[in-house]
């Protein structure tokens, strides 16, 4: 499986779009039909086995010591090479207040060289019953370069100091971002600002987001992306549809088709009108 992966990512195609500032790519991946359009719904949960537990995985697949309980895992069907999963060794539900604290010492440990992240249970995660980060090469997306070389245009920051917290300009997908130098004041506020969430957008088992950190130059940054919907109101197979399923990267400006019909038409107004009705607005946000 990981030969296919690998040879579908080396085969794949990147377009460039710009609607309205908006700058993202699309990738042309058919390996990633199966994330694309998994089922997450309970029943079909329930009813296959957890390819991420370590007795369901491939016995040819090795893992590498991440500490408390997390491994590195190369993910079999890659996005970026390398892309890495970072599942937890026992078998729990996605739940970020159980993972944000790794993700965050992950993202130190791996500065200047990866980015940390994490898809909610009905916001892009394939395996919503098993606890799980990712890892990929830091600065891959449109929306990480902008975050790292241009982050006071980038970023209206509502509140600055030794930690900064602030929320993307136009046109970007509106996120909220947490700045600052030390790592257990970022959490204090990245945990903070989740549980408002909570308050203002109650869903089950935890508001629908996703999530990144990442860490250069002395400076830990937490992205939360407050969504409003797990896919876009015309996703499908059918005719007039998009197999799009925005999870983390797509969010990032780096959208995933493994249908070559959507990576062919899909045009930049297509893709803010995908961000519009996945995510929530920017005066949602004002919390």
């Amino acid at each position: 499986m990981m030969t296919k992966g690998v040879e579908c990512l080396a085969n794949s195609e990147v377009r460039e779009l710009e609607h309205g500032g908006l700058r993202c790519k699309l990738q042309f991946n058919p390996g990633r039909v199966v994330s694309a359009a998994a089922k997450v719904d309970a029943k079909s949960i329930a009813a296959r086995p957890c390819f991420l537990c370590e007795s369901n995985r491939p016995t040819e697949q090795r893992g590498i010591d991440a500490g408390d309980g997390y491994v590195f895992l190369c993910n079999p069907m890659p996005i970026f090479n390398p892309h890495f999963t970072v599942p937890t060794l026992e078998h729990r539900p996605q739940f970020i207040a159980d993972c944000l604290p790794k993700m965050l010492e992950l993202a130190e440990r791996l500065s200047g060289e990866y980015t940390v992240f994490y898809n909610g249970p009905k916001c892009g995660a394939s395996a919503p019953d098993h606890l799980h980060l990712q890892a990929s090469p830091l600065g891959a997306t449109p929306f990480e370069e902008q975050l790292i070389t241009d982050a006071d245009n980038f970023i209206n920051w509502s509140v600055t100091g030794d930690v900064s917290v602030g929320l993307t300009a136009e046109p970007a997908a509106p996120a909220i971002v947490i700045a600052g130098g030390d790592r257990s004041t970022v959490l204090a506020h990245a945990q903070k600002v989740i549980a408002k969430l909570a308050e203002h957008f109650p869903a089950e088992p935890e508001p629908m987001l996703n999530a990144l950190a990442l860490h250069t130059d002395g400076q830990l940054r937490v992205v939360l992306f407050p969504r409003a919907s797990h896919r876009p109101t015309n996703f499908g197979t059918d005719h007039g549809q998009v197999l799009v399923s925005p999870g983390l990267v797509d969010m990032l400006g780096l959208l995933i088709t493994p249908r070559r019909e959507d990576f062919d038409t899909l045009n930049g107004e297509a893709v803010a009108r995908i961000y519009r009705e996945v995510s929530r607005g920017r005066r949602e946000l004002q919390i």
